[in-house]
């Protein structure tokens, strides 16, 4: 046997399937034999009962016509050889008076007085040769008055060469049951195997750096096709982080190199010697506003790492998210007035969810501060909470600012992913990754829409940004 070979027998799946087969051998054993026992069982009790069916007959007969009677008729039946039983009546001297067999059975009865033995034929016709086969055979023996024993039986011998045939065959279908249940496992097995074989193929792939392997499929929909879809849905999840690891370094070199250089060049600035002390004064104090910026990037990167972690899902617990919403729409109503906005909130009360109050604060504020950065003045933000038809609860913000193109919508929610008509305007290109990651630990939606459109045929088609996450259970009472 190759190597091959003997690693197939070692599978899993082989030794499933050699279990299942011998399982299914053994229990078609079990059914056949119980239909071995049944029926030889069967076939002896009328045998027994044929007997006690003709001795009671006999007894009838010596009462009313003595032991002359019964000779007669065992006489009468056994004369040619053609009798259905098997007949002896013994005198009391021991003398065998009539019958077809040469003498009793020298077997012990069993407890209810029946006897199984065996005999050979005696000559029949006028014949001398006797049957050189040893014969079956069941009866009983009764004593009569004076002293006479009458023995009465019959020939089972075919329905014992039957229920051998009948058990030779119960043997041979449970080979054979086993033979092809081997046969049918290792092949299913063997099909088993090859399509484990693809997706260990695609593994060791995706070990060596081919990301861009996937498993195969056949769309039928069983657990092997499962497993094969999680697992490549679980490839695409490993390839899109790659890809964002691999371009996060230029992603952040690229958006802190403008607060780095500003930076310099007024520290540069304050060195100088003919910079007065205010000057300094000032380029230090706008060196620590960059620092701060600095700063607040590699926080919003720490939190984001953390959040994808799962690092705060052990903080959960049941909230009403009307009381976040009433609270943020009291922070930013204000915020708005300054920036020459109008800001509206339409709160839903008696809702309940499970979440981080504290994580779906920063959310929302998230999406209120670029609703509040983009859209121009004169627009208009709005706040809402709601429960839907599908009893999801959401939370959006609404704006009347540019909105974001649909082909960008996806890209968006990356890390430090700015548009063009962000750039000159502060920001980090995180604030969308944190509501993204943030939803994905709370099971929710995160979605961004067109808005309400025009305003005062000025303004862009705006932007809706809905975060949707299931309801909480209500709680029973005891």
């Amino acid at each position: 046997m190759n190597n091959r070979g003997a690693a197939f027998l070692r599978t899993t799946a082989f030794r499933q399937t050699l279990l299942s087969a011998g399982l299914f051998a053994l229990s078609s054993f079990v059914i056949l034999a119980f239909v071995y026992v049944a029926s030889a069982g069967m076939m002896m009790r009328r045998a027994d009962e044929a007997v006690y069916e003709e001795m009671e007959a006999l007894e009838a007969r010596f009462q009313v016509g003595g032991i002359r009677d019964i000779n007669r008729y065992i006489l009468q039946r056994t004369v040619g050889g053609g009798a259905d039983y098997l007949y002896l009546l013994v005198h009391p001297s021991g003398r065998a008076l009539s019958g077809n067999l040469s003498g009793l059975p020298d077997v012990q009865p069993d407890d209810e007085g029946r006897l199984q033995f065996t005999y050979r034929r005696p000559p029949a016709g006028g014949t001398t040769e006797t049957d050189k086969d040893d014969r079956a055979g069941r009866g009983r023996i009764i004593e009569l008055p004076s002293g006479y024993r009458l023995f009465v039986g019959l020939d089972v011998d075919e329905e014992n060469r039957l229920v051998g045939r009948m058990l030779n065959t119960i043997l041979a279908a449970s080979a054979l049951a086993l033979a092809l249940g081997v046969a049918a496992g290792i092949f299913v097995s063997r099909r088993f195997v090859r399509r484990l074989d693809g997706i260990n193929a695609v593994a060791r792939s995706v070990k060596a750096g081919d990301l861009k392997r996937r498993a195969p499929r056949n769309f039928t929909g069983d657990e092997l096709d499962e497993l094969s879809e999680n697992f490549n849905a679980m490839l695409d999840r490993v390839e899109a982080l790659m890809h964002r690891m691999r371009h996060t370094g230029d992603s952040i070199a690229h958006d802190l190199r403008t607060p780095l250089t500003r930076m310099r060049n007024r520290l540069d600035e304050a060195l100088r010697e003919d910079g007065d002390i205010e000057a300094r004064e000032q380029a230090l104090e706008r060196a620590v506003a960059d620092t701060d910026e600095l700063l607040g990037i590699f926080n919003a990167i720490l939190s984001l790492s953390r959040l994808e972690a799962g690092e705060s899902r052990s903080a959960m617990s049941r909230l009403d998210p009307a009381e976040i919403a009433i609270d943020l729409a009291e922070l930013y109503q204000p915020v708005c007035e300054d920036e020459g906005l109008s800001f509206d909130s339409e709160v839903q009360q008696g809702l309940r969810m499970m979440g981080d109050r504290g994580l779906l604060s920063q959310a929302l504020a998230n999406l209120l501060d670029n609703a509040v950065k983009y859209t121009p003045s004169g627009g208009a933000v709005a706040l809402r909470l709601r429960q839907t038809a599908d009893g999801l609860i959401e939370f959006s913000v609404t704006d009347t600012g540019p909105g974001v193109p649909e082909a960008d919508r996806e890209r968006v929610v990356q890390r430090f992913v700015r548009l063009d008509n962000s750039r000159t305007l502060p920001g980090s290109g995180l604030g969308l990754s944190l509501v993204q990651a943030i939803s994905d630990i709370h099971n929710g939606v995160f979605r961004i829409e067109e808005g309400p459109g025009l305003v005062d045929g000025e303004h862009g088609p705006g932007l809706r940004a809905s975060l949707s996450f299931p309801a909480a259970a209500k709680e029973s009472k005891a």
